[in-house]
């Protein structure tokens, strides 16, 4: 019995240990392939981990932003790394710096000089080479101006402020008058799409504004999925809506 029981251990022991190895390796493939080949630059490199061969973080970062709480993402690497502000991973396809400091995060949104627009390769090929997501800096500022000329300015907002405040009251009786408690972010959502349906479009049905919606949120998580184009998975499904 005693020598059944050493056996078992040792087994189990080496299992383990073959797994932590198999493990390890495995964490450290695109580490090796991305970092090492920056040279001395990959000493500048933020904190972080480019998790997995191909697949990177995306399990966690899709995982968390689909729970209730997307800011874990984030939490967890100042847990792991402090609190930096800058870190070092692998989403989409792409090895990324995700920032998390407003003044940075400022920086990077602000100067189109240092920091170029750069898109998921599922969006680009959702959206089409001629939208904003793929288009060069000059013409994304000159189609920016032009879609953004209907809202922009008091003028021309003060053509929607009777429907947009017909709205919120409607809203707001109806989320006071539910037993049940509301998700504030999926109404706002819904409150918001109405509006640019309403501004855009010209329709307020809602039984095609549901069918829109529908199909926007389709579209919408696609773009922020990994580009697999295979049944189960949400690029698939986003294809489906576009053809």
């Amino acid at each position: 019995m005693g020598l059944y029981l050493n056996i078992l251990a040792l087994v189990l022991a080496v299992l383990l240990g073959t797994y932590v190895i198999v493990f390890g390796f495995l964490k450290k493939i695109n580490e090796w392939c991305y970092v090492s080949s920056l040279g001395e630059k990959k000493h500048s490199l933020p904190p972080g981990d480019m998790g997995w061969p191909i697949i990177g973080n995306m399990w966690s970062f899709l995982k968390v932003f689909r729970s209730n709480d997307p800011d874990t993402f984030i939490y967890n690497k100042v847990k792991r790394y402090g609190r930096t502000g800058m870190y070092k991973t692998y989403l989409f396809g792409s090895p990324s710096i995700i920032v998390s400091i407003l003044e940075t995060c400022r920086k990077v949104l602000a100067d189109d000089e240092q920091f170029g627009l750069g898109y998921p390769l599922s969006t680009k090929q959702l959206t089409g080479k001629k939208s904003f997501h793929s288009i060069p800096n000059s013409e994304h500022k000159r189609l920016r101006r032009l879609t953004t000329a209907p809202i922009n300015g008091h003028e021309a907002l003060s053509m929607y402020i009777g429907y947009i405040e017909e709205i919120v009251v409607n809203s707001l009786d109806e989320w006071s008058s539910m037993k049940e408690p509301i998700e504030l972010l999926n109404e706002l959502r819904q409150f918001t799409f109405k509006v640019i349906t309403h501004i855009f479009l010209g329709f307020t049905a809602e039984s095609v504004m549901g069918s829109v919606e529908k199909r926007y949120a389709d579209l919408n998580y696609g773009m922020k999925s990994a580009a697999v184009n295979i049944p189960g998975f949400a690029f698939y499904k986003a294809l489906k809506v576009l053809f």
